[in-house]
């Protein structure tokens, strides 16, 4: 599948992917997006309360302590984090973590 140059694949696995009523979700970014925008751009896309909660955490808006997300399989964290530009190209994949208590 030849993906165009102003859409950004989102792949969403296990719960989310549910949640979401769709394993992959092609966000257009006609510009270079954050991470955070583009998580910002998934959750309006999708609009949904539940998934909302699953991705990011209700009192910080981060989703960093409910999901992985990888950039081209390597973890945004390891670059600058919300901040990290996307590139055209970039395959992104969030993974849910489970928590335990």
């Amino acid at each position: 599948m030849v993906v165009p140059p102003d859409v950004i694949p989102v792949k969403l696995v296990g719960v989310l992917g549910s949640a979401a009523g769709n394993r992959e979700i092609m966000l257009s970014a006609p510009n270079i997006l954050t991470v955070q925008e583009l998580v910002s751009a998934l959750l309006k896309t999708v609009d949904n309360k539940f998934f909302r909660e699953l991705l990011v955490d209700a009192g910080t808006e981060d989703p960093r302590p409910n999901v992985i997300i990888l950039l081209n399989d390597q973890d945004c964290n390891i670059f600058d984090g919300l901040k990290t530009q996307i590139e055209p190209g970039t395959r992104v994949t969030i993974i849910p973590v489970a928590h335990g208590g």
